[in-house]
């Protein structure tokens, strides 16, 4: 979705989307020169999406969409926005996140006082 629309949803500016980026709190994948945000975040707290982003750590944008689409063996079968719509915990999904990172060879990401706790 365009940052336009997130941003509304989130009662940010369109301009707050870009330091957010660079925050490593949100990602958007570049097509024709344009950016697009997950229709996922669509729906999400702006908080859970940044910690999840944030365990990602600095792989691209591309892998991390890829995070976020997919149905996964550990959250029962659902993407990251079923599982948390269905009860799933945000630490569960970080460590998640954290773990898939990992495995891609990137650096951590900054975790949230609920992931370290």
């Amino acid at each position: 979705m365009p940052g336009e629309q997130l941003a509304q949803a989130w009662g940010l500016t369109r301009q707050a989307l870009a330091p957010a980026a660079d925050r490593g709190e949100v990602f958007a994948v570049k097509v024709v020169n344009r950016l697009y945000y997950p229709q996922a975040f669509l729906g999400m707290d702006r908080e859970a999406v940044a910690a999840i982003c944030r365990a990602l750590g600095d792989l691209g944008a591309s892998e991390k969409l890829v995070f976020w689409l997919r149905e996964h063996g550990a959250l029962a079968g659902k993407s990251v926005a079923a599982a948390l719509e269905a009860g799933t915990g945000l630490t569960k999904v970080e460590r998640l996140a954290a773990a898939w990172a990992r495995e891609r060879g990137a650096s951590p990401g900054t975790r949230s006082a609920a992931a370290a706790a």
